[in-house]
This record gives structure tokens, C-alpha cells and sequence, in this order.
């Protein structure tokens, strides 16, 4: 059974003009990567700080700076694509139950219901996940959907992914068991592996600001507008993602730098960058995928967390290490576990 059923036909008709959703997702690519070099201090010139440390992609000083800029890129992304939609379409319903109702563009239309809660529906219109105040309009409760149902469905929409991941991942994890590396085996060690990991600087980065700005912008600020403009669901899932893997490419600069700025540096990093590309465009499959099932953007923001934490799968590597038929087997896709899991949050649409 495809993968891609169940997800909901384009917008008919489409509110949002297709060439200003296209310029918008190619603008928000550039803004955000453009957010990185903004500052001084996040560009790389290949110099050093006051230590003769080198200023590379992972010092303080550059990471600091790139969290601000591409927080800054995001937030503003995120304003522009709900600009552009308030601007086509009243806010009557949220975009997760536009994956799971029957509704058109005819049948969206509501008066507004004041600044606040139009800017909310606008966020949900985005993916974001949030409740909405009721206490202007209801006696009884505070947010729509109730805070336990918004509960439970937020809970499904970050552990379905994450399951589904980690079977994708299955076969790196069966190595990491073998080796002893899984949390509580004999190998991991809480405080350098968990803690240490996850709040220095660069773990804050790679596992909290990385993903969620990426997600933010890559699945929210640029889907959104375009599902709006009626493009087709397989484009959304299979040709988006280029915006994501481009994004990625100016690594290529930091490996040209880091290696000497030779010519041989250009040749390791222009390859780095082609494979960037390659598995960057894939994940971009899979994390559309997510967030148009799920409708909000929590969904591809876990998995995006776990595939951060897992690393780039080696399977040859590992079968090296563990030469059986069993991690051979795992290393392969399981199709017969995804389709299940995609179903697992097929109704649960937050809001």
C-alpha cells in the first residue's frame, strides 16, 4: 500500500497564486542559510580567536551567533508565510483538519474573531500545534480542543515518529545493542552521553535550535503556503525537499576551509556537499511525509531530534563489526511497520 494515501488532495480552488508560494519557499532558503553568514562572528574565513583556536562551525563564538541569526531567519520566515495566508484566506480552520475533513477553499470562510485568535488560527493554519483560548467565547473551557485531548493528541504526534524512526533505524540500533551502547547497557555512561550531549553548546544546537528551526521553516513557513496554491500532494512530499538539501550545500565552504583551501579541499568538499544533498533530500521525504500526515510540524521536529542523535546509518561498517545474518536483515527498509505507524495518527489531528 503507498505510503502516500490518506494524505489530502490540493486545496480546490487553490487561494494562494502558485509562482508567490514558489518564491516564497525559494526566499525563505535563502534567508535562512543567508542568516548564517549574517553576523561576523557566524562567518567562516578560515581565522582563529584570541586562543588561536580556529573558528570553525563548531566554535562557542560561531554557534552563538548562528543560533541567534537563524532564530531571527525563522521567526521572520514564519511571520512572512502567515502574512501570506491571512492575506488569502480567512482563518476558520486549522491545518490539521484540513488533512483529515472535507473542506474546500469555499468552505473556509469565516468572519475574523479578533487579532489574537485569527494570529492563532493563522499558526495552525501553519502546522503549528497550538491550542486556542476559548475563554472569549465559552463559559466552560479554556482551549479548544481540551487540554487532555490536546495532550494526548500532541503525545501521539511526537511518539508515532519516533517509533516509526527508530525502526527505520533498526539496524543501527541492533548494533548499538550488540555494542553495548543503548541507554542502561554496560557501555552508557548518563552524564557523558545524555547530559553532556544534549546541553553543551553544540548539543543545543544539533538536537534543539537545528531541528526546530530547520523544521520550522523547511516544513511550515514553506509547505503551507504551497499546499495553499494547490500543488499536488506527491510534489509537496517528493520535489520540496530540494529547497531542504540545497539549504545544506554551503557546507561544502566549511569542509574547502577546515581542509586548507586547496584544490583537493574543493574537490572533498564539493563531494561532502553532493552527499549532503543526497541523504538531506531524502530525510526531506520522509519529514514532508510527517508533517502532512500529521498536520503539524511535531511530528518531523521528533524525528528530525532522533535522526540527529543516530547519525547517518554505516551499514557496512556495522556488518563489519557484527558479520551475522541479523544485522544484515535490519539494516533493510521494513515496509511492513510503516504503514501501521502512518495509520497510528491518521485521526488524531491537533486541533
Amino acid at each position: 500500500m503507498s505510503m502516500l494515501t490518506h494524505l489530502p488532495a490540493p486545496l480546490a480552488p487553490p487561494v494562494l497564486g502558485l509562482g508567490l508560494a514558489v518564491a516564497s519557499a525559494a526566499w525563505f532558503t535563502v534567508s535562512y542559510v543567508g542568516s548564517l553568514y549574517l553576523s561576523p562572528a557566524g562567518r567562516l574565513n578560515g581565522g582563529v580567536d584570541a586562543d588561536g583556536v580556529p573558528l570553525d562551525r563548531d566554535h562557542p563564538v560561531v554557534i552563538r551567533s548562528r543560533i541567534r541569526t537563524a532564530s531571527a531567519a525563522t521567526a521572520l520566515s514564519l511571520v512572512c508565510a502567515g502574512a501570506l495566508l491571512k492575506r488569502a484566506i480567512p482563518p476558520s480552520v486549522s491545518f490539521g483538519r484540513l488533512f483529515h475533513e472535507s473542506i474546500t477553499a469555499d468552505t473556509m470562510l469565516l468572519d475574523s474573531q479578533g487579532w489574537l485568535l485569527d494570529t492563532l488560527n493563522i499558526g495552525r493554519l501553519l502546522g503549528l500545534a497550538l491550542p486556542v483560548p476559548t475563554l472569549l467565547t465559552s463559559n466552560t473551557l479554556p482551549f479548544a480542543p481540551p487540554l487532555l485531548s490536546y495532550i494526548g493528541s500532541l503525545s501521539v504526534h511526537m511518539a508515532a515518529p519516533l517509533l516509526l524512526t527508530s525502526l527505520l533505524y533498526l539496524g543501527p540500533l541492533l548494533t548499538r545493542f550488540l555494542d553495548g551502547e543503548l541507554p542502561f547497557q554496560r557501555h552508557f555512561d548518563l552524564h557523558t552521553d545524555l547530559v553532556v550531549k544534549f546541553t553543551s553548546l553544540a548539543g543545543v544546537r544539533n538536537f534543539l535550535v537545528g531541528p526546530a528551526t530547520e523544521e520550522l521553516v523547511f516544513r511550515a513557513s514553506l509547505l503551507a503556503p504551497l499546499f495553499f496554491a494547490g500543488v499536488s500532494r506527491a510534489k509537496l512530499v517528493l520535489a520540496t525537499p530540494a529547497f531542504f538539501g540545497i539549504a545544506h550545500v554551503h557546507h561544502a565552504y566549511n569542509v574547502y576551509l577546515s581542509d586548507g583551501r586547496t584544490r583537493s579541499a574543493a574537490i572533498r568538499g564539493a563531494l561532502t556537499a553532493a552527499a549532503q544533498f543526497l541523504y538531506t533530500t531524502a530525510f526531506g521525504w520522509y519529514a514532508n511525509l510527517l508533517f502532512l500526515r500529521a498536520g503539524s510540524v511535531v511530528a518531523p521536529t521528533a524525528a528530525h531530534v532522533l535522526c540527529n542523535v543516530l547519525g547517518l546509518p554505516n551499514p557496512a561498517a556495522d556488518a563489519q563489526r557484527h558479520p551475522t545474518k541479523s544485522t544484515r536483515k535490519c539494516h533493510l527498509p521494513q515496509p511492513v511497520f510503516v504503514q501501521p505507524l502512518l495509520n497510528l495518527w491518521r485521526h488524531c489531528a491537533i486541533g
